[in-house]
């Protein structure tokens, strides 16, 4: 009966300990160890690897002890050769940070680690902010909290850190860059290399909270600061883009004529604008249009224009570099289809919208030239604009039924050259 009672009065102890110091303590054999602080401090608890319970992280270790609840031997996890102290005892204190420590009694052993959290602290620390083409890493001098568990194997704490800063983002479907206002939270062991999710672009001011370990043991987030004067990025994002300019959409005789900008193969000529929209630290720019690897033309704006008016494929390259030697390339194909050219042999101008006017169909034509005769030989129409075509009309009066005659030639973006005679049937047919 009275041992029921000193394990009632034992378990009612430790619950109240857990209470004001935030540690999980459970019942067991295996769960010996009871950190301990002086008024005021407090520990942040969190579980061990491969053998060790628990992991322990004070405010300060010089207010700590370890206690069991009966005597125990306690040793060092590399050495359970030979007690530390060489007695037993159910207190122990002058504990080592990112030690681990076994305590064995009769009913069991208990594997904890110890760590003193004032060398941890984000604040005192030096901060700096390494910038390459490649990535942004944030770099803290504090050292990782390691520790061993029984085996000698290494175990390092892992950490959350947040952290805010400015940086470009990319509208790909404006093509535009946008500013904007970036949280990352990051869960690492090694704060002597935290790399962002993107370079940056811009200089900032980088704000580091954390971690959540200093919040629960000092109720703060232990505040750190990289000011913009001493960012210097030198990354370069870039969102390629090319526009191809519309002849207007109305245009059915036009084999694959080009009706939205982002079309790059087409009837010829193609009229396009490349851009770059690329970030600040782009200082060159590098555009090759090469046709069967031959190249063409380079220029080294940041935006260009180029008419494609001859048939073929051609490949433009854009280079982004700077003097920091970063660089970032794209290709573009461009397909400026073979030239194509056909006449119809009837049309009938009854208004109705179909087929209303006689006009050629075609692709990538240069040069056109239509003349129309009618029986007696004189001319009614002609047009240098393949585009157009004759509405039926002499004069302004509707002509008779009949055939008429035409003369078209034409040269292609190909350098192909028609030369076509022949005659077409007018019919009014009904509306």
């Amino acid at each position: 009966m009275i041992q029921t009672s000193y394990s009632r009065l034992l378990t009612v102890c430790l619950s109240l300990i857990s209470l004001l110091f935030g540690v999980n303590i459970a019942a067991g054999a295996d769960e010996l160890i009871t950190p301990t602080t002086v008024l005021g401090t407090r520990i942040y608890t969190m579980p061990g690897e491969n053998g060790v319970r628990a992991v322990y992280i004070f405010e300060d270790l010089n207010d700590a002890m370890l206690t069991t609840s009966e005597n125990a031997y306690w040793y060092d996890a590399l050495d359970t050769s030979t007690p530390i102290g060489g007695g037993t005892f159910n207190a122990f204190s002058d504990l080592t940070d990112g030690a681990t420590y076994i305590a064995k009694t009769d009913n069991g052993a208990d594997t904890i680690a110890v760590f003193d959290f004032k060398k941890y602290r984000l604040a005192g620390h030096g901060i700096k902010a390494d910038n390459s083409c490649e990535a942004t890493i944030i770099r803290i001098d504090i050292p990782a909290m390691e520790y061993r568990d029984t085996n000698g194997a290494k175990h390092a704490v892992e950490r959350e850190i947040t952290i805010t800063y400015t940086n470009l983002t990319a509208d790909s479907t404006e093509a535009k860059w946008n500013e904007t206002e970036i949280t990352d939270t990051i869960s690492t062991d090694n704060l002597n290399k935290i790399t962002l999710e993107y370079p940056l672009y811009v200089p900032t001011d980088i704000e580091v909270h954390g971690c959540d370990i200093a919040k629960a043991l000092y109720d703060d987030t232990d505040f750190m600061l990289i000011r913009r004067d001493d960012i210097v990025p030198i990354a370069i994002g870039f969102i390629p883009r090319a526009y191809t300019a519309l002849r207007g959409t109305e245009i059915e005789n036009e084999n694959e004529r080009v009706i939205k900008e982002d079309d790059l193969s087409g009837s010829a000529p193609l009229n396009i604008l490349f851009r770059a929209n690329a970030t600040p630290a782009a200082e060159f720019f590098l555009w090759e249009i090469k046709k069967s690897e031959q190249t063409i033309t380079a220029r080294t704006e940041s935006e260009t224009r180029y008419v494609f008016d001859e048939s073929g494929k051609y490949k433009v390259s854009l280079k982004v570099h700077n003097r920091a030697e970063c660089e970032c390339t794209h290709e573009f194909d461009i397909d400026a289809k073979e030239s194509m050219l056909a006449v119809p042999n009837i049309f009938t101008p009854n208004g109705d919208g179909v087929n209303d006017e006689f006009r050629v169909v075609y692709r990538s034509i240069a040069t056109f030239s239509i003349l129309v005769f009618d029986r007696w030989q004189h001319q009614i129409y002609s047009s240098s604009d393949p585009a157009q075509g004759w509405d039926g009309r002499i004069n302004g009066r509707m002509a008779t039924e009949g055939a008429y005659y035409y003369i078209v030639e034409a040269i292609g973006t190909d350098g192909v050259k028609y030369k076509l005679k022949g005659a077409v049937n007018l019919l009014k047919g009904k509306k």
